[in-house]
């Protein structure tokens, strides 16, 4: 099932009909009502690769079944669920095109690991009278990442990241098994500064140099927990 992913339009991509053998094509002949289980067929349409998605976009129960019975004789499964099944299709699809972590800022693994301890100058930088450290324009990148790449990719997790210290089991330091990780690999970001004037999001405001130092965002996280003892620069 081949398809089309672009900034417009995801569609799936994963099971490709024509690497099917001819014996699995006719194994589903009977399923496949509305479509030729032995020739290449196709579902593209506009929207997020998800369950939902595709089935209150392909509405057909005749399709999904034929769907359900190609995707168990190519990969020797017994899904009966069409839900099970395009989830199944979505991961894959997802994971091969997935956007590497350390191409967001392209300043290296230090650069990374000093932002997210609340260093750096993405931390620190404050606009000038003069019209210097903009960091619109500095981190502009950000943006392009999330406009370009994010909104139909998946964003690779920051394993390197020393700040997220991912749970794995087979961690192991001296001897002694790492056992401090976060066993749900998620992150959130806590702002402790607004550092940008004009926007609607806090009270920074021109002359940055009188008006803007340490001034308090307007978003947040509901609860943001901080361990000084072990990020020492994260609360500044």
């Amino acid at each position: 099932m081949p398809s089309n992913m672009n900034r417009n339009t995801l569609a799936l991509l994963v099971v490709q009909v024509s690497s099917l053998l001819i014996s699995t094509h006719a194994a589903c002949e009977a399923e496949c009502t509305t479509k030729d289980a032995t020739n290449d067929f196709s579902f593209q349409y506009t929207g997020r690769c998800t369950p939902g998605t595709f089935t209150s976009k392909i509405t057909n129960t005749a399709t999904h079944a034929c769907l359900v019975c190609l995707y168990n004789e190519d990969n020797g499964t017994t899904l009966t669920s069409i839900n099970d099944v395009v989830r199944a299709l979505c991961e894959v699809a997802y994971a091969s095109d997935v956007f590497p972590y350390t191409d967001i800022a392209r300043k290296g693994a230090q650069f990374d690991n000093e932002y997210y301890s609340g260093g750096g100058e993405w931390n620190y930088e404050i606009e000038t009278a003069s019209g210097e450290d903009i960091l619109a324009y500095d981190a502009s990148r950000v943006d392009d990442i999330y406009y370009y790449e994010a909104q139909r990719k998946v964003i690779e997790f920051p394993e390197n990241i020393e700040s997220f210290n991912p749970f794995n089991r087979e961690n192991s330091f001296n001897g002694i098994q790492d056992l401090d990780g976060c066993d749900l690999n998620a992150a959130f970001c806590c702002f402790a500064q607004d550092r940008q004037a004009g926007d609607n999001n806090g009270n920074c405001a021109t002359p940055y140099e009188y008006n803007c130092i340490d001034k308090d965002p307007a978003d947040n996280t509901n609860i943001c927990y901080i361990d000084h003892a072990r990020s020492g620069n994260s609360g500044f």
